[in-house]
């Protein structure tokens, strides 16, 4: 192997926690997403090799991305922004404040395991040097703009809570804590972080309890802090100073490279695409529009299905190689067969998607390991006519019809929905324009694969619960019905966790389960469908004249003369 296949298959085996990866081996046959290759550039990068999100996801095999690699030079590696000072605010910052409600307890939490022969003293010294790494825990507001703080102003001690228990506290007992962290958070006060420790004592592994406001996390970002969080560890229970990774580039900074996007003129360009997928207006689904004085997301209801790992390891390893589709790609597509057979939904329906936002603008730009809120949401139309054929339950033609809808729809997404949020927030004249438009009515969020099982240390503990998205009292909802899906790694294999909420006053609990189930019932007709030995030819076909560009037209129309 040459040296850059060793490096990236050592990063690959790392990241999906296999034993070896070989050159001959895809990103994508090894259950690899966007998110996954954000994290496969990052630790290339600390190992020297440079390499691209895109190359990561489009590359056949291990042996073809290395080859496209390059190396850095030591002073592009040792570079480092430590963060501080004044943020411009994003475009997901400016949809929270429209959004209105309690920021303060807009957050995100979750459960790790802690080693049994963790000690108070460790404990903090373990979250300090989170906390001084990562400059976006150490954030405040000052006259409502947000600030980030130098090292050292947030301390451990004031943030970490320690609760002695004999190992046997239930989800119930988690949540409580929980909540009374979240109720101390402050944005004003510079309260972003708050940690429980379920200290079982030195013979048993603990639970440690994260709660950090959205503001300054995302789901990266706590793939960046659960390892953190282990190598802190590994050092202090080695007898030495943590010195965590650096972050090549601060949340500061790309704050301030959306802005200068966003006044270039290719976020301009960008407006007429958007107007015509806005223009048609959205249709209200269920009983009455959302009531932002009445629907708040801590009344909301609520649902939790899980699709087991039987489904779920292919969806995400050999049917996106056979139908040349993203894990994304096809979640949506079983969504869009759902919504076609759901009486609540018309013959189109537009709805937000989230993306996770780190994108490549400029390339130099390394946010693998920077912590903070880089969501994007930007609003698509799925078109429903001529899906809802009984034969997509069975992994039917309708299924291949389904997913080259979807597949174009989304590919055509201009930079992965990033500048509408650029024109929506920060373009004074598209600002306008767009606001005027009529919101989507459903919300959509994959937040990407998390592994570890609890078998292991700083692992994430689905048991006692972790919540990506929990806003807390007051805060209205944003759809009348939302999902947020993610896929955790089990001892059976990867499991997809849907949670699904809704206003009990615009949607009933009976409509809401129906669509959950048949979302599952159509990803499980997607597996169906590509077993089927012509699934990749029908699926191929994703040449259409909506997908080709004029110069195209122009090379074939000169083409056919000369026939």
């Amino acid at each position: 192997m040459t040296t850059p296949e060793q490096i990236l298959c050592g990063v690959l085996a790392d990241l999906f926690a296999i034993p070896q990866v070989r050159p001959q081996d895809g990103f994508v046959r090894l259950g690899g997403d966007s998110i996954i290759a954000v994290q496969v550039v990052g630790a290339a990068r600390r190992a020297g090799l440079a390499v691209t999100v895109r190359d990561v996801l489009t590359q056949p095999d291990v042996a073809a991305l290395a080859a496209t690699a390059r190396p850095l030079t030591t002073a592009r590696r040792a570079g480092e922004d430590d963060g501080v000072g004044p943020i411009r605010p994003t475009p997901i910052m400016h949809w929270l404040r429209e959004r209105g409600g309690p920021a303060d307890s807009y957050y995100q939490f979750l459960v790790v395991r802690t080693p049994a022969e963790l000690t108070e003293v460790a404990a903090r010294t373990v979250l300090q040097a989170v906390l001084d790494r990562h400059d976006m825990l150490r954030l405040h507001t000052v006259d409502g703009v947000p600030h980030t703080r130098a090292v050292g102003t947030v301390r451990a001690e004031d943030c970490l809570l320690r609760v002695r228990t004999d190992g046997a506290e239930t989800a119930r007992d988690v949540e409580r804590e929980v909540h009374a962290a979240r109720d101390r958070l402050s944005t004003e006060d510079g309260v972003l972080v708050r940690a429980v420790w379920f200290d079982a004592g030195p013979a048993r592994p603990g639970r440690l309890a994260l709660v950090v406001n959205h503001l300054v996390v995302d789901g990266i970002s706590w793939r960046v802090l659960t390892g953190d969080l282990a190598q802190a560890w590994a050092a202090v229970s080695a007898g030495r100073a943590p010195r965590l990774d650096p972050v090549p580039t601060s949340f500061r900074r790309w704050s301030e490279l959306l802005a200068a996007e966003a006044a270039d003129d290719r976020s301009a360009a960008e407006l007429p695409y958007w107007n015509d997928v806005l223009r048609p207006g959205a249709d209200t689904m269920g009983r009455r529009p959302l009531d932002p004085a009445r629907d708040h997301e801590d009344l909301a209801a609520h649902l939790v299905l899980n699709l087991p790992a039987a489904t779920v390891g292919p969806l995400l390893t050999s049917v996106p190689d056979r139908l040349d589709a993203d894990t994304n790609e096809l979640l949506l597509t079983g969504l869009a067969l759902a919504l076609a057979r759901w009486p609540a939904c018309g013959p189109s329906l537009l709805v937000d998607l989230e993306g996770h936002g780190r994108e490549e603008i400029p390339a130099e730009a390394d946010l693998s390991r920077t912590v903070g809120w880089f969501t994007t949401l930007f609003p698509t139309r799925f078109t429903l006519e001529g899906l809802d054929a009984p034969d997509a339950e069975h992994g039917g033609p309708t299924v291949a019809l389904a997913l080259r809808r979807v597949k174009e729809q989304l590919r055509a997404i201009p930079r992965k929905g990033l500048g509408y949020g650029l024109l929506r927030h920060l373009d004074p004249h598209a600002r306008r324009v767009l606001a005027a438009t009529d919101p989507a009515q459903l919300g959509f969020n994959y937040l990407g694969r998390f592994g570890g099982a609890g078998d292991a240390d700083w692992q994430l503990l689905p048991e006692y619960g972790a919540r990506l998205d929990a806003p807390g009292p007051g805060m209205p909802m944003a759809h009348p019905v939302e999902v947020n899906a993610f896929v955790l790694d089990s001892a059976d294999g990867p499991v997809l966790h849907a949670d699904w909420a809704w206003a009990p006053g615009v949607l009933d609990e009976p409509q809401v389960c129906a669509l959950a189930e048949s979302w599952f019932r159509m990803l499980t007709a997607l597996v169906a469908y590509a077993a089927r030995p012509d699934a990749g030819a029908a699926v191929a076909a994703d040449l259409t004249l909506s997908t080709i560009d004029q110069d195209e037209l122009d090379d074939l129309a000169a083409a056919l003369d000369v026939l």
